[in-house]
């Protein structure tokens, strides 16, 4: 279902300082119609009121575009406004969103826009991500956070997941950008982390109210992504994947693409190191992400103790090299929990591995 508004509700666009127009934009004409809405809009005069009356005999539109067009439900943009949806228009994006091409005049958002006035930096990866892999994203995500920055990313599986948790593991602030419509939680077994997200940062998407992800959607989406990030750190990603295609628009941009390298034996990271090889940069640690984009790190946030299972192993730790089976025998945690706590642990610097096992940093 595709959500515009109607008769009645220009009070309520007001309210949010959005035309009419731009709504029917991105609920309608954007979502269903892509580059053939620009036309579409032309034609329809400036007196709302008349547009879906034109749309239902509009010559350039197809039986089923037509029918959409006359299906329209205005209801949910009513609710999600009361619950303080905004659109994002050519005045309240940042001008870099501008400055890049093909991106979509307005944005639904829900949360915390005023984020996006921050350094934002964009954390992608593949779906099917490794545990090194979302334990990197977790802590570049958490690092930055730490330092004021916006963690951008795309809602998905694997390391975007990781990304937003990380953000939101040390009260940082986090971006998702759906492929779908902004009520419509994909994929369906994070909605709750996209509630999370709502409270503790913003939810955003250039599709119409009720629109589910098609199959080009993340393509498109990737381009939001881009656009409203400063840099993209690509953590995993296979040799065709959506993050490469989001690097390729960020290097389009002018934004800085920093890689995080893996195993040269893993097919997850040959997209990574192909883009290392065509002149990306290289990262091991957040904080040459940070030198990079000038942002001062002379008043760091002091991270939160460690507890819990990372608490646990690092309480097991000397200066002795502990083999990881040892590790996961004395803390009595299971294995990939000990691997990926480990790796986070020594990408903070905490722990030091090499062939005998993993030693306390002293």
């Amino acid at each position: 279902m595709v959500a515009d508004p109607e008769e009645g509700a220009a009070d309520r666009v007001l309210v949010v300082t959005v035309s009419p127009k731009l709504i029917a934009w991105n609920s309608f004409l954007a979502a269903e119609l892509g580059n053939k809405g620009r036309d579409v809009l032309s034609t329809l005069g400036p007196d709302y009121s008349s547009w879906k009356e034109k749309l239902a005999n509009h010559a350039s539109l197809t039986d089923r575009e037509r029918d959409l067009s006359q299906r329209i439900d205005n209801s949910k943009l009513e609710s999600l406004t009361a619950s303080g949806l905004t659109v994002l228009d050519a005045q309240l994006l940042p001008e870099r969103f501008h400055e890049a091409s093909g991106t979509s005049p307005g944005l639904f958002a829900l949360g915390d826009t005023e984020l996006l006035k921050r350094p934002c930096v964009a954390i992608i990866g593949t779906r099917g991500a490794t545990t090194y892999g979302k334990a990197c994203a977790i802590k570049f995500a958490e690092a930055l956070s730490l330092q004021g920055v916006t963690i951008i990313s795309g809602g998905a599986m694997g390391i975007d997941t990781a990304a937003h948790e990380g953000a939101l593991a040390v009260g940082g602030n986090t971006v998702a950008v759906l492929p779908s419509g902004i009520d419509v939680a994909y994929p369906a077994v994070n909605a709750n982390l996209f509630d999370r997200i709502k409270s503790k940062g913003c939810l955003i998407s250039q599709f119409g109210l009720g629109r589910k992800a098609q199959f080009h959607s993340p393509l498109v989406r990737n381009v939001t992504v881009s656009a409203l990030s400063h840099a993209v750190v690509v953590i995993e990603a296979p040799g065709k994947s959506g993050s490469i295609h989001t690097a390729s628009q960020a290097g389009d941009m002018g934004r800085e693409v920093f890689v995080v390298p893996g195993p040269i034996d893993r097919p997850s990271f040959i997209g990574s190191h192909n883009l290392l090889r065509d002149g990306a940069t290289l990262v091991w640690h957040p904080d040459q992400v940070l030198d990079a984009l000038g942002l001062n790190r002379s008043k760091k946030k002091k991270a939160p103790a460690l507890v819990g299972d990372a608490g646990t192993i690092l309480a097991t730790l000397t200066g002795d090299a502990l083999p990881a089976e040892r590790i996961v025998e004395v803390t009595g945690l299971d294995a990939h929990i000990v691997l990926s706590e480990l790796t986070m642990l020594e990408i903070e610097g905490r722990v030091f591995r090499d062939a005998g096992g993993y030693s306390l940093v002293l």
